[in-house]
C-alpha cells in the first residue's frame, strides 16, 4: 500500500489540478484539443511521454487488490495506452479532439477528473 500512497500524492493534486483547469477554463482546453494536430512535435513527445510513463508506473505498480490500488492501476495503464494511440494512430487526434470540444464533455470530464484527483489526494495525504 506505501506505493499506493505514494502514486496517490503524485496523481491526485495534478488531476484536481486539471480537472479544475478544465470546469474554469473550458475555452483553453477546447483550444488545447482542437489545434494538437498542428503541432506534431509536441504529438510525438506526449505519446513518448506517456508511454514512458505507464510502463514506469505499471512496472512499479501494478496491483490489482484494493480499490486504491485498482484506481492508480488503471492510470498506469491508461497512460500507457493513450500513448500508445497517440504514437501508432496520430490522426486520430484531429477528429476526436474536434468532437471534444464541439461536444460538452470537457466539463464532464473536468468533473470526473476532479473527483478521481480529490479521492486520490484524500487517500495519499489524509489516510
Amino acid at each position: 500500500m506505501e506505493n499506493t500512497t505514494f502514486l496517490a500524492q503524485l496523481w491526485g493534486p495534478a488531476m484536481l489540478a486539471v480537472g479544475l483547469g478544465m470546469l474554469v477554463s473550458r475555452k483553453y482546453y477546447a483550444n488545447l484539443y482542437r489545434d494538437l494536430e498542428k503541432n506534431s512535435l509536441a504529438v510525438l513527445i506526449f505519446a513518448m511521454s506517456a508511454i514512458a510513463v505507464g510502463v514506469a508506473q505499471i512496472m512499479y505498480h501494478n496491483v490489482w487488490g484494493t480499490f486504491p490500488e485498482i484506481v492508480i492501476s488503471l492510470l498506469g495503464w491508461g497512460t500507457m495506452i493513450k500513448g500508445l494511440i497517440f504514437a501508432i494512430v496520430p490522426g486520430i487526434l484531429d477528429p476526436l479532439g474536434d468532437w471534444e470540444a464541439d461536444s460538452n464533455l470537457i466539463p464532464v470530464a473536468g468533473g470526473f477528473a476532479m473527483l478521481v484527483g480529490a479521492y486520490l489526494t484524500a487517500i495519499g495525504f489524509l489516510m
